[in-house]
């Protein structure tokens, strides 16, 4: 059986991360909200997958490059690429035209690194 990814957990500084995490992965990249407070925050990216972010303290917890990477798919690229810049992203390199669609790499205010994937219809 193959192992199937459910949840992505990032951690963020504080309940000020929380918010920010929430406004930028709703608005900018169009998840929906499941559940916040002001120490944890649950989105849905769709197919029982859900993205989470904890409130946390400690410098060691908040090392950027450790997090996980994850690639959104979405339907109009430059649609996205526009909404996560005007939300404080900003594309980390350019974007890419593999065979099988295009592909952008972004920076997120909280530092973290999400592909935006749109593929050839």
């Amino acid at each position: 059986m193959l192992a199937r990814i459910s949840r992505l957990v990032f951690m963020v500084r504080g309940s000020e991360g929380i918010t920010s995490a929430v406004d930028f992965y709703h608005k900018a990249v169009g998840l929906n909200v499941l559940r916040m407070t002001d120490e944890w925050a649950e989105l849905s990216a769709g197919n029982g997958v859900i993205l989470s972010f904890k409130a946390v303290s400690d410098e060691s917890q908040l090392s950027f490059g450790y997090s996980p990477w994850i690639t959104f798919e979405v339907d109009n690229l430059p649609q996205r690429i526009a909404a996560c810049a005007q939300a404080g992203a900003h594309l980390d390199g350019p974007i890419q035209y593999p065979a099988h669609g295009s592909v952008a790499v972004m920076r997120t205010p909280d530092n973290h690194m999400i592909g935006l994937y749109q593929p050839l219809k």
